[in-house]
């Protein structure tokens, strides 16, 4: 979806807008916003994550497949720019759809490097209630900014629109081949909206760079997850806007960054 120069201006989504987003996500299980992000918010947060990657990758080894990482975002700035952890366009579609007492859980980065290869198709949560045999209403969302373009030969994230829908324990690896998925280019500084159930994949990066893509998760707050604690340290909580501290206040508020930023 794109935004209007209208929107764009006054931060925030049209009536309109919002409907036609929040029953798109309901129906094929992502929204996308391209190229909303200022380049120079998107610059600070590319050469910040670049020392950050590096010094991570020097001491752990690849833990999403070959030359592809996981890594935890420190929560700092630019990471943490009102336009990031709040953004006017993400979260009233998130409130839209689990409502506006949830909470962010996970504040990370996916990053394929060059010679990388294809994921298995997967999910990125759990069912819930798998006896029912069904899917039920949302409870967790991604959210996802490029850090760069998102191109064919730099290993975009390939979807399976739809399947968030289909019902707990359908074989992924038998049904993906079957079933049409599209590859998600997009410019830096887009904004993805995803529910975590939809089925999905990161495909080979054929180019000679990393692949950036920083990764948050808004949840039903009662919704528990392994995923460890965001540190937070105190000073940094009190500056946060109060709808910043209420999407934040389950974390670890008063603990170490995941990685000290330079």
């Amino acid at each position: 979806m794109q935004l209007s120069p209208a929107e764009l201006a006054d931060n925030a989504l049209s009536p309109e807008t919002l409907d036609l987003a929040v029953c798109h996500f309901k129906t094929s299980g992502y929204v996308l916003f391209t190229g909303v992000l200022p380049p120079d918010l998107i610059a600070a947060m590319h050469a910040e994550f670049t020392q950050v990657f590096n010094a991570h990758i020097a001491n752990a080894e690849e833990n999403r497949g070959a030359n592809r990482y996981q890594m935890h975002l420190p929560f700092a700035k630019p990471f943490i720019d009102p336009r990031v952890i709040e953004n006017p366009f993400v979260l009233p579609i998130v409130e839209a759809i689990v409502g506006d007492d949830c909470v962010c859980t996970y504040f990370a980065s996916d990053t394929p490097l060059p010679g990388s290869e294809h994921q298995a198709v997967h999910a990125d949560t759990h069912p819930i209630f798998p006896a029912m045999g069904m899917a039920v209403p949302t409870y967790n969302i991604g959210f996802n900014i490029p850090l760069v373009d998102f191109r064919a030969d730099n290993g975009p994230m390939q979807i399976w629109p739809s399947t968030h829908l289909t019902s707990p324990g359908t074989d992924i690896a038998a049904a993906a081949p079957l079933l049409h998925s599209e590859e998600l280019l997009m410019p830096a500084g887009s904004l993805l909206i995803r529910d975590l159930r939809m089925w999905h994949r990161g495909t080979p990066n054929h180019s000679d760079e990393i692949r950036p893509n920083m990764a948050m998760i808004y949840a039903q707050r009662w919704l528990k997850t392994h995923y460890p604690p965001v540190g937070i340290p105190q000073t940094t909580y009190d500056g946060l806007s109060p709808r910043a501290q209420q999407l934040f206040r389950d974390e670890d508020i008063g603990g170490p960054l995941a990685h000290a930023p330079s």
